[in-house]
């Protein structure tokens, strides 16, 4: 608060003062904490109430053990989302300007990841979840509750359970420090202050208002970042090499220790699977996915790389002779002339969007006019309230942790039932989480007095802030997309219903949970929904018609080559987390400088490695990236099978919302999606949407 800050803190520092009290179901049931002692004592408290828990699920006589006095408890238990105590403690870590506030927050993460694994390794409650499993009870259940039963004693003996006491508390000891690596990498990616200063001259291409915004007075130099919203123009517009060649050299070779603790963390992982029986961890990960193997998604990903091949190399010659015509117009040619010419990592963006603008006529900086983030943010929230029968109002007066967040209650059109509530947290600042997520920081849960708990959602981006002037941030159309997919993520977190899904153990499959989100990209490929989002920033015009064909038409541009890209990425993930991962740094950059211009086609620059800011490699996402493009096949059968002859149909979207996104992570996903799409899931529509197969 302004009153317990010194006295020269700016104000974007301040949090603002909580509003009264009393704000009623209008309102999550957060109150946002101030103070580190106020993150210590919630952290503190959801530890206790947590082993109190469990405590008591352990003392139970053998002869009181029923579906209420041992699984339920174990369903929602105090540290889980249910618990609002739970985000307060540690959603800070991603979002607070507070360096303190973010430190105490993210040791509460590591405390209530080691809580979480220590739950896991108590073998009394284990011995009775596994002796009511046993009952005439449990045995007579029905398929719902009975799959909770299974679920609990499936999560026990994959953390252990199995194992003789030396082996069990080795286990915990190997799954406690790779969570304390895992938060070490990530809190060096959010301090990190690195800053690239360049002279305007230097940023040939790049849009005259982007290089004002970022000039620092005192200097008269352009002062850039390594987050998105800095370096992603420099790689797409500047037409000096050598800039270009800096900001990826400087982007992949910054975040030091960071490579350290990748290896760390992989090394850690393979010894946690050994023990646990499994050849590797990617083993231990897809055994409950989907995909059921790393075999099986190694399968997929050379099917379609054999498919793109053809097409990537030649996309890939396309920008090479791009680069040698370009070249040659500025006098830059090299000693071999066009024939000497290389395309490197740097040139990859650059050529991309430089094809788009002399082929098709796309120039993203000159479309960013017609996107004004005020007007996306609007019109998006409008067509996912259309699609899937909701109305969503905003609310202006709640407790926040930073001045520019928006929080809106979301409600089911039809019968005014309350769905839940999400807060946008768009733009970047010092300290924040550096990508674009959706936060699931509350699930519903029956309350005692029977009344529902329902779901809180946060969405955090990092979209262009407005200009000091006050005009609106503009963004380009990716940016339009990345915004309609993580919003996707947000409805489903939010029309989820029943009581499983207020449960720890209604997890949706890791490779299965970008599909829905996938899915709705193809509304921002749409005729209408482009003019819908558009509207230019000084004559409110929507996007003309030919830009739209264009951006229609470019869809698929060079699409061979990205689609190596992301077969890389996954690929990358799995191999690291294989049966033999590298041992340390070296092994690591060795690995990126083999596989990065094998299956991408594209060479490693010396030095670099993203494995130092590739984040979802050290959290949750661990030996499950590749679940984008597993999502991403599914998604465009859900897309062609019931959305693509009519984007807008109610009766889909409400099939979409029931069939799809209600079931959230209870049952067979596979049997939920066969049951939405009325065949079991095809590849083609896949490879025809991407442009591989016609």
């Amino acid at each position: 608060l302004r009153r317990d800050a010194p006295l020269d803190t700016c104000d974007d520092c301040i949090l603002p003062p909580p509003p009264p009290a009393g704000g009623g179901q209008d309102v999550p049931p957060f109150a946002w904490p101030r103070t580190v002692a106020e993150i210590e004592e919630a952290r503190a408290r959801v530890v206790a109430d947590t082993k109190a828990c469990w405590d008591a699920v352990a003392a139970l006589p053998d002869d009181r053990l029923t579906f209420t006095s041992v699984i339920k408890p174990l369903m929602e238990a105090p540290n889980f989302k249910t618990n609002p105590l739970v985000c307060q403690a540690k959603h800070l870590q991603h979002c607070s300007t507070d360096p303190a506030i973010r430190e105490a927050a993210t040791q509460a993460a590591t405390v209530f990841a080691a809580l979480k694994k220590e739950g896991k390794a108590r073998r009394d409650i284990y011995a009775k979840v596994l002796a009511y499993s046993q009952t005439d009870e449990a045995k007579a259940l029905g398929p719902y509750e009975a799959h909770f039963v299974g679920s609990i004693l499936r999560g026990f003996q994959r953390s252990g359970l199995a194992l003789g006491p030396e082996d069990a508390a080795e286990l915990r000891r190997l799954l406690d420090a790779d969570a304390e690596v895992c938060s070490k990498y990530k809190r060096i990616l959010a301090e990190d202050r690195t800053k690239l200063r360049l002279k305007p001259e230097d940023l040939d291409g790049c849009e005259a208002d982007f290089i004002k915004e970022r000039i620092d007075a005192a200097t008269g130099e352009v002062v850039l970042s390594l987050k998105y919203p800095d370096i992603l123009p420099v790689l797409q517009n500047c037409a000096v090499a050598s800039i270009r060649r800096a900001v990826t050299l400087q982007r992949d070779s910054a975040y030091q220790g960071n490579l350290e603790l990748v290896a760390e963390g992989i090394q850690l992982r393979k010894k946690t699977a050994s023990l646990l029986g499994y050849p590797s961890w990617a083993h231990f990960v897809t055994e409950t996915r989907m995909s059921g193997s790393p075999e099986k998604v190694k399968e997929l990903s050379a099917g379609i790389q054999a498919k793109a091949a053809e097409g990537a190399a030649a996309d890939k010659e396309r920008l090479r002779r791009l680069k040698a015509e370009h070249l040659k117009e500025r006098g830059e040619l090299p000693a071999g002339g066009e024939a000497a010419v290389t395309l490197e990592a740097w040139d990859v963006a650059f050529y991309h969007a430089l094809t788009l603008k002399r082929d098709y006529g796309i120039d993203h900086e000159a479309i960013r006019k017609y996107f004004p983030c005020p007007l996306v943010v609007e019109g998006t929230l409008a067509i996912y309230q259309e699609l899937l029968g909701l109305t969503f109002t905003e609310i202006k007066a709640f407790d926040t942790w930073h001045k520019d967040v928006r929080l809106f209650v979301v409600h089911d059109t039809a019968t005014g039932a309350r769905q839940g509530h999400f807060y946008l947290d768009l733009h970047p600042r010092d300290g924040k989480y550096n990508h674009a997520a959706i936060f699931h920081i509350l699930k519903n849960k029956q309350l005692e007095d029977g009344t529902w708990q329902k779901p809180v959602d946060c969405m955090l981006t990092n979209l262009p802030a407005p200009s000091a002037d006050g005009r609106p941030a503009l963004l380009r159309h990716d940016d339009v997309v990345t915004f309609f997919h993580e919003f996707g993520h947000i409805m489903h977190g939010l029309c989820s219903e029943g009581a499983g899904n207020s449960t720890t153990l209604a997890k949706c499959p890791r490779d299965f949970v970008e599909a829905p989100s996938q899915m709705l990209e193809n509304w921002c490929f749409n005729r209408d929904v482009l003019k819908r989002l558009s509207g230019h920033v000084e004559t409110g015009e929507p996007l003309p018609e030919a830009t739209v064909s264009s951006l229609i038409a470019a869809k698929n541009v060079n699409e061979g080559l990205m689609m190596l890209r992301q077969l890389y990425l996954g690929l990358l993930d799995l191999e690291i987390h294989g049966e033999s991962p590298p041992a340390d740094a070296a092994g690591l950059q060795a690995l990126v400088d083999e596989m990065r211009p094998r299956i991408s086609l594209i060479p490693n620059p010396p030095g670099c490695n993203m494995l130092r800011n590739f984040g979802h490699l050290m959290n949750q996402y661990s030996a499950a990236y590749y679940g984008y493009l597993w999502a991403e096949v599914l998604s465009a059968d859900m897309f062609a099978s019931r959305f693509e002859a009519d984007p807008f149909s109610k009766d889909a979207g409400m099939a979409y919302r029931k069939m799809v996104l209600a079931q959230g992570g209870v049952g067979s996903i596979s049997a939920h999606l066969e049951k939405f799409l009325g065949h079991p899931p095809r590849q083609e529509p896949f490879l025809k949407s991407r442009g591989i197969m016609k």
